[in-house]
């Protein structure tokens, strides 16, 4: 049944109760197993010495943490070992917050968050007495240490985190932007299975390119964490693990279970395996943590930018480099950094809405892309037509559109301009009977709360299913609004156009445009 290289651990893993707690003490047995289990010898020599700090919860977080140090200690040793038996990097194991300051942390090449959990850079009473002479109060010591986090990776240090140690400091945001996610539940205690995502990359040749399954506590994340903000190295195959657990909050099916990021110069690696004490002596995952730890030395080098792959059954409608396949006014749409770029430009704004559309019309479908905006307003129209003579210039079109603009006001609105106008608002469920009547008839949520969805000069992800009278708009992973549309004068199928409006100065760019067709025209 298990395939890959993890067969050996999983044997014990299974004959394990699931779900019991990991044992916190490290026991002889456990400390032979972790030295049988580490590599012999690293996988590529370092670059020069290298000291890597092995962060420990502080005692002082114990108590008020739910994991309460589980295998801190098995995996403390892990690191250890893997530093000593190797020679790849010379192990600190620590739990004093002083090594975060500036002085101390420029003498460490990466840190490794063992397991580190609870508001570690709020310093205790205990704290504040060896550090008075670094600020007046609990306020500007954490200020301190957390610039100092932050400064230090921006300049080239490297971050090996892994389990819960992305559960820390929940009154930080930065923190989990750093680390890539935010920790919202483990569904899974079990034997689970685990797609590799990119076999040949660097950080996974420990696996042997072969998917694998393993049992620990597994993890699911949000908010900061998005495909386009990290690179995906392993994720949950939820073909072959049970998906009838409690606690499941993504509907996307997307759990990632590695990754790695850049923040300045620095290099970050997240792994959400760690929380069973047979973990630490999984030879594979303890090469997969030694390779992490070169990585985020310097030694090893791996790519860290996001991948951007069709979803399966999707085709690209852009390959990232020119607009073959789309028409519009170059004196306004071009690519640039990798994204479609559409620019009205002050002193030389559009005149009239303009468009850049796709070469074939499209009836039934469900289209996904990625969207920036700077200023004024923008969208993209489907199931659209020209605007008859005389109503607009040039590529003008009318039809439905999934809205947005800068204000907020049109944000995952279903619009058909100088038609039937707006169809469906934000938040709303909407039908239109056979005699063109519009009716709300239920709510997707309240519109206010489903603005917030929206990042404001950032990417967002926006999902246009159209099939049949059916049209749903997603931004984000939230339902902005439905439409039920049966009326027979409907347009049924037309053209795909992403827009610039006319007014203030704006640029909208769209990428990762992919298309999967439900019934071809």
């Amino acid at each position: 049944m298990n395939k890959g290289t993890l067969t050996p651990v999983l044997v014990l893993a299974v004959a394990l109760a699931c779900g019991r707690p990991a044992t916190a003490q490290l026991t002889p047995d456990q400390a032979k197993r972790i030295a049988a289990a580490a590599p012999a010898r690293a996988r590529v020599a370092p670059k020069k010495p290298r000291t890597v700090l092995v962060w420990n919860t502080p005692p002082a977080f114990m108590d008020r943490d739910p994991h309460k140090g589980y295998t801190i200690p098995q995996g403390a040793e892990a690191m250890r070992v893997l530093g000593v038996k190797t020679g790849a990097f010379r192990p600190v194991l620590s739990d004093d917050i002083a090594q975060f300051l500036p002085e101390n942390l420029g003498k460490y090449d990466c840190v490794v968050m063992n397991n580190s959990s609870g508001p570690w850079t709020r310093p205790t009473e205990a704290d504040l007495a060896k550090l008075k002479t670094h600020g007046p109060d609990a306020d500007a010591v954490e200020s301190l240490l957390r610039a100092s986090l932050l400064d230090w990776v921006s300049a080239g240090g490297g971050i090996v985190a892994y389990h819960y140690a992305i559960g820390a400091n929940g009154q930080w945001p930065q923190f989990q932007a750093l680390l890539g996610g935010q920790f919202t539940g483990h569904p899974w205690n079990e034997e689970v299975s685990v797609k590799v995502e990119e076999p040949g990359h660097p950080l996974l040749a420990a696996f042997g390119g072969k998917d694998f399954r393993i049992a620990d506590e597994i993890y699911e994340f949000a908010k900061v964490y998005e495909r386009d903000r990290v690179r995906v190295l392993l994720s949950l195959d939820t073909r072959a693990t049970s998906m009838n657990v409690k606690g499941i909050n993504r509907k996307d099916g997307d759990f990632a279970q590695a990754w790695v990021k850049t923040h300045g110069k620095g290099r970050i690696f997240y792994s959400g395996f760690g929380h069973r004490t047979e973990t630490w002596w999984n030879p594979a995952v303890l090469a997969f943590y030694l390779d992490a730890i070169q990585f985020a030395c310097g030694d090893l080098d791996a790519p860290t930018e996001p991948r951007s792959e069709a979803p399966p059954g999707f085709v690209p409608l852009f390959d990232g480099k020119s607009l073959a396949g789309w028409q519009g006014d170059p004196k306004v749409w071009s690519v640039e950094g990798g994204a479609v770029t559409g620019r009205s430009q002050e002193g030389s704004q559009v005149r009239e809405n303009t468009f850049l559309t796709w070469k074939e019309p499209l009836k039934d479908f469900e289209l996904r892309l990625k969207f920036r905006l700077e200023g004024g307003n923008s969208g993209v129209y489907f199931r659209s037509v020209p605007r008859p003579a005389g109503q607009a210039k040039g590529e003008a079109l009318a039809g439905m559109q999934a809205d947005f603009d800068s204000t907020g006001r049109w944000n995952g609105v279903i619009m058909e301009y100088t038609l039937r106008e707006v169809l469906a608002e934000r938040g709303q469920k909407v039908l239109i009977d056979e005699k063109g009547t519009r009716k709300v008839v239920g709510r997707t949520g309240d519109a206010a709360e489903l603005l917030k969805v929206f990042r404001d000069g950032e990417w967002n992800h926006y999902t246009v299913l159209a099939q049949g009278g059916k049209v749903v708009l997603t931004v984000n992973g939230r339902t902005m609004c439905e439409l039920e549309d049966r009326d027979p004068k409907r347009i049924k199928q037309g053209l795909l156009g992403l827009q610039v409006h006319v007014g203030p100065p704006m640029t909208v760019r769209f990428k990762d445009i992919y298309l999967r067709e439900i019934d071809k025209p």
